[in-house]
């Protein structure tokens, strides 16, 4: 006789199974068939078994070389927002808890504004016209404006400016888990300020560290808004190759290929995480 309970388990589970399958597997499944179509020369899919997308993706190293790019850049902006991230959530946490909501609210003001809207915006704080350039040719520190705008420089800060939100929260989640008393005790038997953190409060708030570094990869990787804005045209990223495969070029093979060889990367990029830290990592919560 079958279990109730698991019964009515499934049954709790189906909704959510079934918008997984409808709107993930089906569409990564579609995506990957397409990988394998044939595309004539006007630009028609046509429903033909055929390697060459595959093969053109394998033979040409520079789809290779855009995704190596790629994942230096999400690496570096990765680093960046840990290394700057990391002071402002335990300033969070130290504060009184009045403070505290309002900073936390302070945090997420900048993402009611539209992404579009907010990467736009560095291009009239970096341009040669711009507030940055502006200032220091005021100064007296620059005659002659300095190029911080269309480089990989206006690149990396459109993209800590876009995901430094998630790494201080995440950073801040796992804060919220170290027990005070741990840090006073480790005080208490003699440990200095910065070796109680050392020991006690920094291994403590990795898996908060860590959830954030995952989010904040994935989320570097595949923006495709910030290099096309800010990075000019001799600046391709591995979405902009999708991008540029599927609307001007019709290829949808070729940017099936792509993209299925980028979710295989990230799911590698996840699984990696998965033993390193657990999934369970990524799911805690926030309170003020």
């Amino acid at each position: 006789m079958a279990d109730p309970r698991r019964a009515t388990g499934w049954m709790l589970a189906a909704p959510a199974v079934g918008c997984v399958v409808a709107f993930i597997l089906l569409p990564v499944l579609a995506m990957a068939l397409h990988s394998f179509w044939l595309r004539d020369p006007n630009g028609i899919v046509i429903q033909q078994f055929t390697l060459t997308s595959w093969r053109e993706f394998l033979d040409d190293p520079f789809y290779l070389e855009v995704l190596g790019r790629t994942g230096r850049l999400a690496a570096i902006t990765t680093l960046i927002c840990a290394l700057v991230g990391y002071p402002v959530a335990y300033t969070l946490i130290l504060m009184p808890d009045r403070f505290r909501a309002l900073m936390i609210l302070l945090l997420f003001l900048p993402s009611w504004i539209s992404f579009v809207v907010r990467t736009m915006s560095w291009l009239h704080v970096l341009g040669p016209g711009g507030l940055v350039n502006l200032l220091l040719r005021r100064m007296g520190v620059i005659e002659e404006p300095l190029p911080l705008l269309y480089n990989d420089f206006s690149i990396y800060v459109g993209m800590v400016h876009y995901t430094l939100t998630y790494m201080v929260l995440n950073i801040y989640i796992g804060l919220q888990s170290v027990d005070r008393n741990l840090v006073d005790a480790a005080r208490t038997l003699g440990a200095k300020g910065w070796h109680a953190f050392l020991e006690v409060t920094l291994p403590l708030s990795l898996p908060g560290l860590m959830a954030g570094s995952l989010l904040v990869f994935i989320l570097a990787a595949g923006t495709y808004i910030t290099p096309l804005i800010l990075g000019g045209t001799g600046n391709v990223y591995y979405s902009n190759l999708i991008y540029e495969a599927v609307i001007p070029q019709l290829d949808w093979p070729l940017g099936a290929t792509l993209a299925v060889v980028f979710i295989v990367v990230l799911t590698a990029v996840i699984g990696l995480y998965a033993r390193l830290a657990g999934v369970g990592t990524l799911f805690r919560k926030v309170s003020a």
